[in-house]
Order: C-alpha cells, then structure tokens, then sequence
C-alpha cells in the first residue's frame, strides 16, 4: 500500500515551526551559532571586514586568505554542528557529522556567496546607473534587473546546508537539491526565507552602520554635484577616486558588536526556519 502524501504545510505554519525551533535550540544550539559569527571579531580575522570594507587587495596576501580560510573551516564545523542538533542529535554526537560535512559547506557557502555577491555588485551599479542618469527612482527601477535574478538564485540556494550535512552529499549536489527542493514550492519557500532575510539585513545594517552612512552620505554627494554640473567621465573618475581615498570608520564601535552578536541570533533563527521548511518539503516528497 502507497503511503498517504503528507500535505505540505502553510507558510505560517512553517514559520511557527521554526520559531519553535529556533527557541528550543538557544540553550544549546546558538551557542555554536553565535561562537562562529565571533570569531568574525577575533585577532584572527584581523584585520576585519565587510562587504562595504574589506580591502580586496587583502585576498591576494596569503597570510589574509589562510586566516580567512581557517576562519572559513571553524564556521562551517560549527554550523554543521548546529544544524546536526537541530535532527535532535545532541552536540556531543554531532561533531563527527559536522566535520564530515565541512568541505561541502565551505565550498557550497562560498559558491553561494559569490553568486549573490556579484548580483548585489550588479544591482547597486544598475542603481547608481540611473540614479546619475534619470534620478533616484529611476535607479531603484533599474536595480530590479538584476535584484530579480538575484533573489530568485538567493531561495533556489538557500537550502543547500542541509543536504549538505544531513545527506552527507557533497558542494555542489547540496546546491543541486536546494534548487531542485526550492523549485517543488517556489512561491512559499520564497516567502518563509523572507522573513529571515530580514533579520538578517537588519543586524547587517547594525553591524556596517558606519560603512553604510559613509556610502550613502558619498553617494547623495555625488548624486548631487551630478545634477548641478552633469557628468563626464573624468568627472565621475575624479569624484570615484576621492570616495575610495576617505577612511572607513574602524569597525570596533559598541554596534558592531551589538551588531555581531544580533547577526548570530538571525542566523539561528535562519537555520531554524530554513530546517523547518527543509524538513516540510523532504517529508511531502517522500510521503
């Protein structure tokens, strides 16, 4: 006899079942969560960075990419660990699974990174694009072009940790299934990873609030000495070479912190809600 198929759940219903999680697991799963995101803070990572303020010449100095790479490992290991403990496996027993599963989620995180950082890349151009050339909401119109694409490949990957771990299955067959799951209900996953989402920008903003009053202050400067005098393109060179000469604020304020430590609640709560809604759509496959 064929087993009943098991009804997938409402998004609702998805997101209470993460926050059940996500608030069972903070005596004994966060803590790994919130050691992993520290060590972003620690002299190891020195000296640290952002996607707004890391100097990108640090990546070709090895003893940068070794630092970032060992950081990289102990992440992936404490995660793995996480989200072994969230099946109900206790951290004791999950360290095993979470080593094994370190080169898949290194290398999937990385994959998954660049592609929704060069779309990130892609759309604040758009928008700085037309905002210089049409105005400001002629540059949040443009930044749809790519934001869309973008959004779509950040739900299709954003479940890939999980097969990962959980499936003992390797980078890029995580990303694989991610997509192949996330495409069974694209609306709904699209909609319970939202929310996450936005906690996670959130503790973001926290966390680069002096890059990003920087940026944008630059920014409406330069948006305004456009619309007095137009622009050339030895005047965009010369405006762009004095944005990049001015200092970034040093990362050590009181909320970057505050910042860090938020942005490892947001990634519990992300895991929670991504399991829950992993673990609906492998039990409606398989019923």
């Amino acid at each position: 006899m064929n087993a009943m198929p098991h009804p997938p759940k409402s998004v609702g219903q998805v997101l209470s079942e993460g926050w059940e999680l996500f608030i069972a697991g903070l005596p004994t799963l966060f803590p790994w969560v919130l050691v992993a995101e520290l060590l972003q803070e620690t002299p190891l990572a020195n000296p640290p960075g952002s996607i707004l303020t890391t100097d990108l010449s640090l990546y070709g100095q090895p003893d940068y990419l070794v630092r970032a790479l060992l950081i990289g490992v102990l992440q992936a290991l404490f995660y793995g660990v996480a989200v072994q403990g969230l099946t109900g496996t206790t951290p004791g027993t999950a360290w095993w699974p979470g080593l094994r599963a370190v080169p898949s989620v290194l290398v999937g995180y990385i994959c998954y990174e660049l592609i929704v950082a060069m779309g990130l890349v892609f759309t604040f151009a758009f928008f700085m694009l037309g905002m210089f050339i049409i105005g400001l909401l002629g540059g949040l119109v443009l930044c749809i072009v790519p934001l869309a694409p973008t959004a779509a490949a950040s739900t299709a990957l954003a479940l890939f940790i999980f097969p990962a771990v959980l499936e003992r299955k390797g980078p890029f067959a995580a990303l694989g299934e991610s997509s192949r799951l996330a495409k069974r209900s694209w609306v709904k996953v699209s909609l319970v990873i939202s929310v996450p989402a936005l906690a996670l920008l959130a503790a973001s903003v926290v966390t680069d609030l002096t890059s990003i009053r920087h940026s944008l202050a630059t920014g409406l400067d330069l948006w305004g000495r456009a619309q007095e005098s137009g622009v050339s393109m030895e005047q965009a060179d010369s405006l762009l070479a004095g944005f990049k000469a001015e200092p970034a604020a040093s990362r050590y304020e009181l909320w970057q912190v505050v910042g860090t430590v938020l942005g490892a609640f947001a990634w519990w709560y992300t895991l929670a809600v991504c399991y829950a809604q992993y673990r609906d759509l492998k039990a409606s496959e398989e019923g």
